[in-house]
């Protein structure tokens, strides 16, 4: 076995010999917030994944600075919703952002990030997508999908040093991201009944219109 192999033997070991130092967080951590060695923060927290569609077939069908453009404008149009109704940015995966939220509305904050979210892609980012290729014989059109859970999420480090980023373990941020991945279904926001019992009477309430229907895990139809 070569001297690397070995080192690496030993640090994956280490992982699993060291004892955690687990506190209960009051605040979203950033990476410098979390022990890198054995350190993590557990939270009640509403998980939201934003994620762009159909990333593949845009990639395909122009050209890679017009598909980033895109990109872009859907990535910021999420940053700026969940950062308005509070929520913690912690990860981008490509074309798709997660939010972190916490506190006793938190649940209801997410919904409304998402929303803004479906108001930003039907009324500002399509709009400028369908004046900017109307003299094209190309066209494109965003679509999207959100998905949302609440539960307790122990926060820690993946990685090595300077290579590092925060993970979330937990059902929500498992489930809010296998929500954000559906698709061929009517409505752009998908939630679980954990979040859907918190809702407020406004927030369950959304006839058509640029916001959308919210959708929830294990219902025949969208809730409207």
């Amino acid at each position: 076995m070569s001297v690397k192999a070995d080192d690496i033997q030993a640090k994956i070991s280490n992982i699993l010999a060291v004892p955690w130092v687990i506190e209960n967080g009051r605040v979203v951590p950033k990476s410098v917030d979390v022990n890198q060695k054995n350190g993590g923060k557990r939270l009640e927290a509403t998980y939201l994944y934003a994620d762009l569609a159909d990333s593949t077939l845009l990639a395909k069908r122009f050209k890679a600075e017009f598909a980033a453009r895109v990109v872009r404008m859907y990535l910021r149009g999420a940053v700026d919703a969940i950062r308005h109704k509070g929520g913690h940015i912690r990860s981008f995966d490509g074309d798709r952002v997660m939010g972190i939220f916490i506190g006793d509305r938190r649940r209801n904050n997410a919904l409304e990030a998402a929303l803004h979210i479906n108001w930003a892609v039907s009324q500002v980012i399509n709009s400028q997508l369908t004046k900017r290729l109307k003299t094209s014989t190309a066209s494109w059109q965003v679509s999207h999908r959100v998905g949302i859970d609440d539960g307790e999420t122990l926060i820690v480090r993946g990685g090595a040093r300077d290579n590092s980023d925060l993970v979330s373990i937990g059902t929500a941020p498992n489930i809010a991201a296998k929500l954000s991945s559906i698709r061929g279904e009517s409505g752009s926001i998908t939630v679980t009944s954990r979040v859907h019992g918190f809702l407020l009477d406004t927030n369950k309430v959304h006839e058509g219109g640029p916001c959308g229907a919210v959708r929830v895990q294990g219902s025949s139809a969208p809730i409207r």
